[in-house]
């Protein structure tokens, strides 16, 4: 790990040239971070501030990268490329950036872009800045480590490895899961499979991704196997026979089991019945990839208001 102030600011993939009031925040200082350059494993993460050693941004980015190597089995070369990880002064710094150099992009909190040998992760200091540096880093190690991924896989491993609860626990998913299926909902993962672009991804879909990923490697018999199989040929190609050919039973009993282990995911002091927890809101602001794709992406949905009782029925309904 290095912290030094940065002598240079690298070219930004993607960015359009421009002056003015774009460079410079309010206080005089360039809104894209150039003070400060800390180098850490696969990661260079510049800021306007310097990062101690213990930082909480540091260890989460290192530990990360142990998590994603150890679960899935892969290695992260930093290679001649680090991945570069701009992290903005505030948050209405942030937003003028993206406005400015962005301006086609929803509301997000922060953002990866792939570009060729360019990995570049943008997000600001804030309440939720580590959560979205895991999330974004996640994209960013998992597209250094194995290349192009498909877009459900992707998206899924990433809400599993955003969060630092054992065994990649998403509260958040978790409570919604029950009532995506009240709704009528039921997982199909050959549908996932077929979701090409970011945009045709709703909130609905990241929570059937993560609950796939979370299954697979917790608790289906061979799903662990068969995942981290077709994340080994991910990596020598790119037209590898889909995960869904390659689980064992049908479909509809696939479901009935993946809807069983979210269930037991909802234990009692964290989902209480009739009684939403405190973390039932959905992220109004997710995360976002862009891999030489458009700059597209459905708006998330609402936040749920209405009091929920679905886990206490879910296990007859699946088996209706």
């Amino acid at each position: 790990m290095h912290n030094t102030p940065a002598k240079r600011l690298p070219l930004i993939a993607l960015l359009l040239i421009a002056g003015g009031c774009a460079t410079t925040g309010d206080r005089g200082q360039p809104i894209i971070p150039e003070q400060y350059k800390t180098k850490t494993g696969p990661y260079v993460i510049f800021t306007n501030y310097a990062l101690p050693t213990d930082d909480g941004v540091v260890k989460q980015l290192i530990s990360l990268r142990a998590e994603v190597e150890n679960t899935l089995g892969v290695h992260v070369e930093p290679g001649e490329h680090p991945i570069e990880v701009y992290i903005l002064s505030d948050r209405k710094t942030y937003e003028h950036f993206v406005k400015f150099y962005y301006p086609e992009l929803p509301a997000r909190r922060a953002f990866f872009i792939a570009q060729g040998e360019r990995r570049v992760v943008y997000t600001f200091k804030g309440d939720r800045l580590e959560e979205d540096i895991r999330h974004e880093a996640s994209h960013a190690l998992l597209n250094l480590a194995i290349g192009e991924i498909p877009l459900w896989l992707d998206e899924g491993l990433a809400e599993y490895f955003e969060t630092t609860a054992p065994g990649g626990e998403n509260k958040e998913h978790i409570a919604r899961y029950g009532r995506d299926l009240e709704e009528g909902f039921s997982p199909d993962l050959t549908r996932l499979e077929g979701l090409k672009a970011v945009r045709a991804m709703t909130p609905r879909d990241y929570r059937e991704a993560w609950a796939w990923v979370h299954y697979l490697l917790n608790e289906s018999s061979d799903g662990r196997a068969n995942l981290l199989g077709y994340i080994a040929d991910l990596h020598k190609s790119t037209t590898p026979t889909p995960l869904s050919e390659r689980l064992r039973g049908n479909p509809r009993d696939r479901a009935i089991a993946l809807n069983g282990h979210v269930a037991k995911l909802a234990k009692p002091e964290t989902i209480r019945e009739n009684q939403p927890p405190a973390t039932m809101t959905a992220n109004p602001e997710p995360t976002l990839r862009l891999q030489n794709v458009p700059i597209e992406i459905e708006p998330i949905e609402p936040n749920p208001t209405k009091k929920r009782g679905f886990f206490s029925r879910m296990i007859g309904r699946m088996l209706d």
